[in-house]
């Protein structure tokens, strides 16, 4: 999958070395016994929300889609109008633990590791139904994520493989499509 041209603009690459030097200024404190389960809590919030605010583009996309969105589609005389929803199927909060835990004194350049991490990890998505995203979030929560695909195999969701092309065509042109 092409990677998205989003990297090449200065304000995406402003947010992420500011998520960087944020994560840097409180890894210190984190990482202490000073830090209780509620600082951690907090600081993984505000540093996966930070994440959550970069640009949504379409190129970040994995290629798959649920089945059962799929079978909306194929059973729905408005493909179009069957809603999706982009599931990043990585916990912004992990993300947050996970950039915590990075040793920082190792890179060189944090507004680039971070912008690495968000375009081949944190922000990629699947197109799922509404109430599909609902039955993950209680698999997504830090401290019971394992893995995107277990996260969906927990909660019962099937994911099939499209190119963009197609999906666009199964929207636009009907049902038989997506059969």
């Amino acid at each position: 999958m092409a990677k998205p041209d989003i990297s090449s603009g200065q304000r995406i690459i402003d947010k992420a070395e500011a998520i960087a030097r944020t994560v840097i200024s409180q890894q210190v404190f984190y990482n202490s016994q000073d830090c209780n389960k509620n600082h951690r809590q907090l600081l993984e919030t505000m540093v996966g929300a930070a994440i959550w605010y970069f640009p949504q583009s379409e190129d970040l996309w994995t290629g798959s889609i649920s089945v059962e969105a799929l079978k909306a589609m194929a059973t729905s005389q408005k493909p179009k109008a069957v809603k999706l929803t982009k599931d990043h199927h990585y916990p912004r909060k992990g993300a947050a633990a996970e950039l915590f835990a990075l040793n920082w004194t190792e890179v060189d350049d944090p507004a680039a590791e971070m912008l690495k991490h968000y375009l081949n990890c944190y922000g990629q998505f699947n197109d799922v139904l509404p109430e599909e995203n609902k039955r993950l979030v209680k698999d997504q929560k830090t401290h019971t994520f394992g893995s995107p695909e277990h996260a969906y195999e927990l909660a019962g969701i099937g994911l099939k493989q499209l190119s963009r092309p197609l999906l666009n065509a199964i929207r636009a042109s009907g049902h038989q499509l997506a059969s």
